[in-house]
């Protein structure tokens, strides 16, 4: 007998019926993600590349086109900004004033600011222009001229000092407070380097403060009061020429007392880039962790513009859920995304990569011409890499959605127009994406329930059976 088990041929083992189906169903999720790609991750995509070492306890470098955020150290946390300051005092200037407006210098601009501040030396009732007194804030950090143009723009510091405070919550400046306008270090006054980064990229878009901060040197002529012209010179050592660094086009150094501060812009081609450095333990770590971030950011990082496209809002609602009364309006037009806009890419990575999120505002007024009513978000791999508005364009009249039935409807893009045409192409891919998920996933679970109630329940009753019959 056992001589014949062991010379028996040995049988081929049959899968039971339950592992088959299971088998099949592990095949059909495996098909399921080769017909949807679209939902794949791109695993091929470059990494974000590591940021520099950093000695000074803040940080950040952002790119300017996009005001994305490359590396922070501590980029959220509280600093003491020193003469950092001074450029919400700029930015406000540039907003609200003209560069060839007279300022009349006042009693408390000379006399109320202590005594070891830097200084212009102008004296009560002298009379400059808003661009000489700027040209003394950015090169040689006078506060007594950063005090008189403060006085121009608002009726009293107070006033000033809470438009400074409004501005920057309006540019997102987290953990930023100002309790002066020329860079006194008081306890109520700090900034973060993100912040100081923001404020940075807001003046970046003026040609009239580059020139100014990125001049050499710069001779204030004779007014009012002093008949010989004054020279000042940039503090900024990568600006004045004392060091070299390539590209280097604006920015605003600060006191040794709060640890310095560095602001330093810098453009080579397409690519601009904004560093921060904020508490260094010496003058020298200002500028070498300033050229470390710089240096991160040419060498890494890349700028690629995104094309315009036809955005449907469909895309951004699945089926099954409700509307707005904007989005119901709008239905079926396409709306059209023709902002300039660009995302900041490490370096050998693809648009492929980039992931968006479109997002409509709920709006009710509309204006003749061209209306911004949401935003595209761009990301690369978790992190926000650029922005682009979606914009309707209404050609005729002026309207309001409380005013007009649903029957009446703007004059919009041209029917049957080729731009037409592909927004509704669009419309029609991005809403089908869904629907044929939402199939394949109640089609999978149909099967599921088939399976458990006809093969696999029964399969365990009767196994159950078989077991307790052998058992007696």
């Amino acid at each position: 007998m056992l001589v014949q088990k062991i010379l028996r041929p040995a049988r081929k083992k049959r899968l039971s019926r339950p592992y088959q189906v299971f088998c099949t169903l592990l095949m059909m999720l495996f098909l399921g993600g080769q017909a949807f790609p679209f939902a794949a991750e791109d695993t091929d995509a470059p990494i974000w590349p590591t940021g520099p070492s950093i000695s000074s306890g803040g940080a950040a470098i952002i790119e300017v086109s996009t005001g994305t955020l490359l590396y922070g150290k501590n980029e959220t946390e509280r600093f003491a900004p020193a003469d950092a300051a001074k450029l919400m005092t700029m930015l406000l200037a540039m907003e609200k004033a003209a560069l060839g407006e007279t300022i009349t210098v006042s009693h408390d601009a000379v006399y109320s600011i202590p005594q070891n501040a830097n200084r212009l030396w102008i004296n009560e009732g002298e009379e400059l222009s808003i661009e000489e007194a700027l040209y003394a804030a950015s090169l040689s950090l006078a506060t007594d001229a950063t005090y008189a143009v403060a006085e121009h723009i608002s009726p009293n510091m107070d006033d000033f000092v809470a438009l400074m405070n409004q501005r920057a919550s309006s540019l997102g400046c987290e953990n930023t407070n100002f309790a002066n306008a020329y860079g006194v270090d008081e306890e109520a006054q700090y900034v973060s380097p993100f912040g100081l980064a923001k404020i940075m990229r807001a003046l970046a878009g003026y040609p009239s403060f580059l020139k100014i901060s990125g001049s050499k040197n710069h001779k204030i002529p004779e007014t009012n009061l002093c008949k010989e012209p004054r020279w000042i010179k940039n503090r900024h050592k990568m600006l004045s020429g004392e060091l070299s660094y390539e590209g280097c086009c604006g920015g605003l150094t600060g006191r040794r007392e709060a640890g310095g501060a560095l602001v330093t812009l810098a453009r080579r081609g397409s690519l601009s880039f904004i560093s921060v450095v904020l508490n260094a333990p010496d003058e020298d770590t200002l500028y070498k962790d300033t050229t470390a971030l710089l240096d991160y950011g040419f060498q890494n990082f890349t700028t690629v513009n995104m094309e315009n496209e036809l955005v449907n809002q469909s895309a951004s609602f699945p089926p099954l859920f409700t509307k707005e009364d904007t989005i119901q309006f709008l239905a079926g037009r396409p709306l059209i995304q023709s902002d300039a806009s660009s995302v900041v890419l490490p370096q050998h990575a693809s648009t492929q990569h980039v992931e968006k999120e479109i997002a409509f505002s709920q709006i009710t007024n509309f204006s003749k011409g061209k209306n911004i009513i949401g935003k595209i978000t761009y990301t690369y791999q978790n992190r926000v890499v650029g922005f682009a508005n979606i914009l309707f364009f209404n050609n005729g009249e002026a309207f309001s959605l409380k005013d007009v039935g649903a029957e009446k409807t703007p004059e919009t893009v041209p029917a049957g127009s080729s731009q037409q045409k592909e927004g509704e192409n669009e419309a029609s891919r991005t809403s089908r994406r869904p629907l044929i998920i939402g199939v394949f996933t109640a089609s999978l679970c149909f099967f599921l329930g088939c399976y458990l109630i006809f093969v696999e329940l029964p399969y365990r009753r009767k196994k159950k059976a078989y077991l307790q019959k052998h058992r007696k």
